[in-house]
């Protein structure tokens, strides 16, 4: 485990898949980010790297040849190397390896650095092609921030809880199959500025996938906290929560997309892929700033 610290907050980073583990308020005593208990879903975050969300049929080709590979890529399932480590900033690492080009056929050099300043925390993602031809992938985030409301019997309710953005946007929407996994379709909607948050707007959706691209920040109001997203660099806003049980909000920025229902199979030919040539590099991130509301 990394631990990054200052007067405010305390931040855990887990190395196994490079993700966040805790988020700390010391002044109050109160962990932030969502902690397991066993009834809802397992994770708390995920560093996303090369391909968000599942690919139909859990594969794709390269060049016409096949290629397996999980739900989110293989950071997420992957140890992670130190590269520095500091009391309020963190870098970590991931080299390909053989185990990495059996499941994606690059060599690739990711990074992920952590930033703590007061009362934000900076997440910046960063690729780089050590290939000798160019590579192609997905990246994102995932931290699943704790909310407000109560366990009954069967599931958790959400309660009190909104994401405000700084006004009413139009932007696109992409909406999933009865899976949740594929992209089915997208069309224009109206994004009101304050979408109040519960298990049935999340589970209608699966995923909520829109188009951030003009929203350059997110605030979820919730537990008497302010949790300001700077998202301004993000290309695509998710919203997830499991069903049932599971006390939190995942709010995701990504770069890129999920698999549509009835894909192209070769990666480059995905939409909103990314690419690198040899020895280019791409950096890009979010953070958030905590306060009380």
């Amino acid at each position: 485990m990394v631990f990054l610290e200052n007067d405010l907050l305390k931040i855990q980073i887990n190395l196994e898949g490079g993700c966040l583990h805790s988020i700390y308020d010391k002044a109050r005593n109160t962990e932030l980010l969502y902690q397991p208990d066993g009834r809802g879903w397992l994770g708390q975050d995920v560093v996303i790297f090369p391909f968000i969300a599942r690919l139909k049929n859990g594969s794709y080709t390269v060049n016409g040849n096949e290629y397996e590979m999980k739900n989110h890529g293989i950071v997420r399932y992957s140890k992670m190397s130190i590269k520095e480590a500091k009391p309020t900033e963190a870098i970590l690492y991931l080299d390909s390896s053989d185990e990495t080009l059996a499941q994606y056929p690059y060599k690739f050099h990711f990074e992920v650095k952590y930033v703590l300043d007061e009362n934000t925390l900076s997440v910046r993602y960063k690729i780089v092609n050590t290939d000798d031809k160019p590579i192609y992938y997905e990246f994102g985030g995932h931290p699943a921030i704790q909310v407000d409301g109560h366990n009954t019997e069967h599931d958790f309710v959400i309660e009190n809880t909104i994401l405000e953005i700084s006004a009413d946007t139009e932007t696109d929407r992409y909406f999933l199959e009865d899976s949740g996994s594929y992209i089915t379709s997208k069309s224009k909607v109206m994004v009101p500025s304050e979408l109040v948050i519960n298990k049935k707007l999340i589970e209608d959706a699966k995923t909520f996938i829109i188009d951030a691209r003009n929203i350059n920040e997110c605030i979820l109001k919730t537990r008497g906290y302010r949790f300001f997203f700077d998202i301004k660099e993000a290309q695509v806003l998710a919203l997830w929560t499991s069903p049932g049980f599971g006390d939190f909000l995942c709010v995701e920025p990504w770069w890129g997309i999920p698999d549509i229902l009835n894909p192209n199979t070769e990666l480059k030919l995905k939409p909103m892929i990314h690419s690198l040539k040899p020895e280019e590099s791409e950096e890009k991130g979010y953070s958030v700033s905590i306060s009380l509301e």
